[in-house]
């Protein structure tokens, strides 16, 4: 499975919004969906929009929806990733 993803900063939280089928950004499907995607962004909040004639919906562990109100997600640079492909190492080691 693939799902486009953009890190960005929203209200001066620096989060990974990953944008699924709509009817995904809710609670149970959407969870799952969050645990598969945390792996590929270990130091960052990640959370499920979807854009929506009234606005935007959004789902994670934390309150999204107060990141995303008012926010323009649409222009966002996105990035693919496949949730069937092991995450990527990361670029830098650890500090310690």
């Amino acid at each position: 499975m693939k799902i486009q993803v953009a890190v960005t900063v929203l209200k001066g939280v620096r989060v990974a919004v990953a944008f699924p089928p709509p009817a995904w950004v809710v609670p149970g499907m959407g969870d799952a969906l969050l645990a598969r995607l945390q792996p590929h962004f270990p130091t960052l909040p990640v959370m499920l929009a979807s854009s929506q004639p009234h606005g935007i919906r959004a789902h994670a562990a934390f309150q999204a929806q107060r990141l995303v109100d008012g926010e323009d997600l649409d222009g966002l640079a996105r990035v693919e990733v496949d949730l069937d492909a092991p995450p990527a190492l990361p670029e830098e080691p650890p500090p310690f």
